[in-house]
């Protein structure tokens, strides 16, 4: 487990390349945050797909381009 008790802040988790990447953190042992601009569902998915392997993360909604929601996430990724 390379990503052991590492955080991981992955944004643009819910599809595609964002949600591989999440979960290959995942399994590698990291905590993730699966942050998703628009669509909980989705990310919501990533999060269980990573627990049920054994993983911890959580799912955000962030709008990147918004300095108040991106101190939010980090936040909660704490």
């Amino acid at each position: 487990m390379k990503l052991r008790d590492k955080v991981d802040v992955i944004t643009g988790a819910s599809s595609g390349i964002g949600k591989a990447t999440a979960e290959l953190f995942g399994w590698e042992g990291a905590n993730v945050v699966a942050v998703a601009g628009h669509n909980r569902e989705a990310a919501n998915r990533v999060v269980e797909s990573i627990r049920s392997a054994g993983g911890s993360a959580i799912s955000v909604l962030c709008d990147v381009s918004d300095e108040l929601q991106i101190k939010r996430m980090v936040y909660d990724a704490l």
